[in-house]
């Protein structure tokens, strides 16, 4: 049975340790919102939502290899949705289109300024920015 949690701030060292294990690239901090799945007590998926000026910004979503294609990651991300009361932004692989596409994320063509600085810094990584609504997960 998976549970899933918004961590506590001083927790973020042990999704760091999940992060390590696996090879991401980002690393949360406590100023992050940080989701986990867990089963049992080992995590077993993590993302993170970042603060950038105001906006919400999705990142680092990783599931453990061995949980993979089980829906882990879309049960993650919807309940996080639900949290939200403003537009959640990410980028994404040309691959994960359709997957975020089917929680409710769509095309952005205008981005705020803070997420279109970041943007610029992905973008050589083919990537498309993405938006969901509070109001799709609702």
């Amino acid at each position: 049975m998976i549970r899933i949690v918004c961590l506590e701030s001083i927790k973020t060292p042990l999704v760091n340790k999940f992060y390590n294990k696996y090879g991401a690239r980002g690393r949360a901090t406590k100023q992050d919102i940080i989701w986990v799945v867990y089963a049992e007590l080992e995590i077993i998926a993590a993302c993170r939502i970042q603060r950038r000026d105001g906006y919400l910004f999705l990142s680092t979503l990783l599931v453990a290899p061995r949980w993979r294609k089980q829906g882990i990651a879309k049960k993650l991300l919807l309940s996080l949705l639900l949290q939200q009361q403003e537009a959640v932004f990410t980028f994404a692989y040309q691959s994960l289109i359709d997957f975020y596409r089917s929680i409710g994320f769509n095309y952005v063509l205008t981005l705020p300024l803070p997420i279109s600085t970041l943007f610029r810094v992905y973008e050589r990584r083919n990537i498309v920015a993405l938006q969901c609504l509070p109001e799709y997960t609702k």
